[in-house]
């Protein structure tokens, strides 16, 4: 393992503690570094810069959020100037030189070792080339080996050819020179204890379950391996095949390790990645309803909590995940604020035209002419349609104010009309007539012959005028009980009739697939049709919360349109039904 490695895996270890701290104690962490010119501490250094402007970033975001809140434009958001944020940019900058300079300077040292290393190596091939002075040269060249193998650091590129050139020349001395069998004997023996020393340690590493530390310590056994002498020919090739199978062991588990995280991080990656996309998605269909932004919002925020709740992705990936998210959460936020501003603006400018309106009914209520004056307040009334909502929280109240107004109008006209009593109690008996010529009618006559004559009273009864005001709505509604009486006894006549022609129609066409399906189209666009107009009904319905005699009159109409609609839905999901 590199040095390169190295500090990158101790580094890992010590930057959990740098996003637990505050952005004042990152910066006093690295002014620390910078001052005591720690050059070898970069990994610290960047995982400081990274802590650092996440927090600087998160308060941004916080300090956003908070002037988008308080109902702040998020185009006209400018963040506080953050005093540290220049210490810290000066800090890296004074870091970066330190760091620049020191491995200038270290390849330098790297270099002139190799060199020193190169020209020992040189005077060893030298001394194992001449076989007939061995005695006199045999310390020379034990000196050589100890001054080659003390510590220095060399370019990383150049460690593994030295050594082995190095071995190569030692054991060609071994193996050539005639040197004195005793000497070389207690060599090889001392060599093999050590190296058997070594191996030893080397299987007991693969007991350790710090793998990240097993395989350092495999990494100082092997540098320590290479530092020892040649062992007897014998045991060299087994020796060094068991110590190799041991160091595979480790190296096995260490690489099992990390494969094993970067399949979690792959996972992981593939999650947020996930996740991503659903806020993608939520953001190119943006909702166009106060319940449609909240539903939305709900889906934004669990999808947040999820992110919190996955590890780390891979290095490479994690910080370009993080600010794909972060981006289409701020984008989705910002399309929140400023739809909910434009809503505002149109519900103030829909309130602003309601108090007008209010204005205009409330001065015809002192207009001379009651003609005039409630043909305006009709216009108005028009006008008022016309206006979208003014919001929940003035709704009610700017309505009401209206309605008062124009019955104001209304009851002017009402008082003055007081003349015209004896004509409406005439017309009240004549209308009562109706009502009695309506219910002697028999509910099992001929259809031809009876809804003639229903209609004939019908007309007579829209021919006469107005009734006494606190009589119309309970006369009006005996009339329309009546009748619908006779409709729905005639309408039920006909439903039955129609559902044994229907009936008849399937039995002619059972056997044709093409024409059932056809059929059941016909039939789902119908019902489709009908109940869209139910709900428009009972959308409608909801204008009419504020009781008066023209909102009930219009309410009551609605209720029975109501009504036939539900009944012609139950009819077709029977004949549906029958189709099936």
């Amino acid at each position: 393992m590199t040095d390169e490695e190295k500090d990158v895996m101790n580094a890992e270890e010590r930057l959990p503690r740098f996003s637990e701290m505050s952005k004042t104690e990152l910066v006093d962490a690295l002014r620390t570094i910078v001052e005591e010119s720690r050059a070898t501490e970069h990994r610290e250094a960047q995982a400081i810069k990274g802590a650092y402007y996440a927090l600087h970033n998160k308060e941004a975001v916080a300090e956003l959020e908070k002037f988008v809140a308080d109902g702040g434009d998020p185009r006209d958001f400018e963040s506080t100037p953050d005093e540290s944020e220049a210490e810290m940019r000066d800090l890296i900058a004074r870091f970066r030189d330190i760091r620049a300079a020191w491995l200038e300077a270290d390849q330098k040292i790297r270099q002139s070792n190799l060199e020193e290393k190169q020209a020992i190596i040189a005077q060893l091939k030298t001394i194992a080339a001449d076989i007939d002075n061995v005695n006199v040269n045999f310390q020379k060249f034990q000196d050589l080996q100890r001054q080659f193998k003390e510590k220095a650091d060399l370019p990383e590129s150049a460690v593994t050819p030295l050594w082995k050139e190095f071995q190569t020349v030692v054991e060609l001395f071994y193996d050539q020179l005639k040197m004195n069998k005793e000497l070389r004997d207690l060599d090889f023996r001392k060599n093999l204890e050590a190296k058997r020393q070594l191996l030893d340690q080397a299987k007991a590493l693969a007991d350790n379950t710090d793998v990240v530390d097993a395989i350092n310590r495999l990494t100082i056994l092997h540098n320590e391996w290479r530092e020892i002498g040649p062992v007897a020919k014998e045991f060299r090739e087994p020796l060094w095949e068991e110590f190799r199978e041991a160091s595979s062991v480790v190296r096995k588990r260490h690489q099992d390790f990390f494969e094993g995280r970067k399949a979690a991080e792959a996972a992981n990656e593939e999650a947020k990645t996930k996740i991503c996309a659903e806020v993608e998605e939520i953001l190119a269909k943006l909702p166009d309803s106060f319940n449609g932004w909240d539903e939305s919002t709900a889906k934004v925020i669990d999808a947040q909590a999820r992110w919190k709740e996955i590890g780390f992705a891979s290095r490479k990936s994690n910080a370009a995940l993080y600010s794909r998210f972060r981006s289409v959460c701020d984008d989705f936020f910002k399309a929140k604020a400023e739809y909910f501003h434009k809503v505002k603006e149109e519900y103030s400018e829909n309130l602003k035209k309601k108090i007008d309106l209010c204005e205009k009914a409330e001065q015809l209520a002192q207009v001379e002419k009651v003609g005039a004056a409630v043909e305006a307040v009709q216009a108005l009334r028009d006008e008022w349609k016309k206006i979208g909502s003014a919001g929940r929280k003035h709704s009610d109240e700017v309505w009401q104010r209206f309605t008062a107004a124009c019955n104001a109008v209304f009851d002017r006209r009402k008082a003055e009309s007081s003349g015209r009593k004896k004509e409406e109690n005439a017309n009240l008996e004549a209308k009562r007539a109706v009502i009695a010529s309506l219910g002697k009618i028999p509910l099992n006559g001929d259809r031809k012959e009876i809804l003639p004559l229903v209609r004939e009273l019908q007309e007579k009864w829209n021919s006469i005028g107005h009734v006494p005001f606190k009589l119309k709505d309970s006369l009006r509604d005996e009339y329309r009980a009546i009748c619908d009486k006779i409709y729905a006894s005639f309408d039920a006549t006909e439903n039955r009739s129609n559902m044994r022609r229907f009936e008849q129609k399937i039995e002619d066409i059972k056997d044709d697939e093409a024409k059932v399906k056809r059929e059941r189209d016909f039939l789902m666009r119908q019902l489709e049709a009908k109940k869209n107009d139910l709900k428009t009904y009972h959308n409608n319905m909801g204008f009419f919360n504020v009781k008066s005699s023209a909102g009930n009159s219009m309410l009551k109409d609605l209720e029975r349109k109501i009504a036939n609609i539900e009944k012609d839905i139950e009819q077709i999901e029977q004949k549906i039904k029958m189709l099936s």
